[in-house]
């Protein structure tokens, strides 16, 4: 039985992932089967995925608030090392990815509903590209990862939810490319697990 901190600690957990999450992983399933030919206003949905981001985050910092507990709490620190980490990590990746390919060629799949991402570069496409690593990273990865292992004890369970949540909003560039992202998801939910260091994360994410 939880009690009533620990209720209020699953509460926000459950509300903060939905509100950012819930949208992302309904829309990128409609399209895993629906792919669309990436006709449409591209600036307007920068627009509404920037604002609904920032949102996620001001609404993480309120959860953590709540609870007397800050962005500090999720390994949120700055370390020039950590750029390196998350080149090397990265590195693995790709030669790993390179192996897979290499025995299972299948896996070479050009990502699908990409479209918007080669749009011309407005307003709203730049500061996009320099929020959403933060949103990705500190509410699916670090608060994920924390809050789940807080909860269920067991450091594979909180990785693996981590990753399949990822992996579920980027459905949208097809299965096997959003499999191989999961590969990378993975590696990098499992380097949090064990470092407990986010600014790789943000690092790492925002160069790929």
């Amino acid at each position: 039985m939880l009690d009533f901190e620990a209720r209020k600690r699953l509460m926000c957990l459950i509300i903060v992932l939905l509100f950012a999450v819930g949208w992302p992983i309904m829309s990128s399933t409609y399209l895993l089967f629906h792919p669309s030919n990436g006709t449409g206003d591209n600036n307007l949905s920068f627009g509404f995925n920037l604002i609904t981001e920032l949102l996620g985050l001001i609404l993480l910092r309120v959860a953590l608030k709540s609870q007397g507990r800050s962005f500090k709490e999720l390994g949120w620190a700055f370390k020039f090392t950590d750029i390196g980490h998350a080149l090397l990590l990265y590195l693995c990746f790709y030669v790993l990815e390179i192996v897979l390919v290499l025995f299972v060629p299948h896996l070479r799949s050009e990502p699908e509903n990409i479209g918007f991402l080669k749009s011309n570069i407005t307003l709203f496409y730049f500061l996009f590209i320099i929020v959403n690593p933060f949103f990705e990273e500190l509410i699916v990865r670090a608060y994920g990862i924390t809050e789940f292992l807080h909860f269920f004890k067991k450091e594979e369970i909180a990785v693996l939810a981590s990753t399949l949540i990822q992996t579920s909003y980027h459905l949208y560039q097809g299965a096997v490319p959003a499999i191989l992202n999961g590969l990378l998801f993975f590696i990098f939910s499992i380097y949090f697990a064990k470092k407990e260091a986010h600014y790789s994360y943000y690092s790492g994410s925002w160069i790929f």
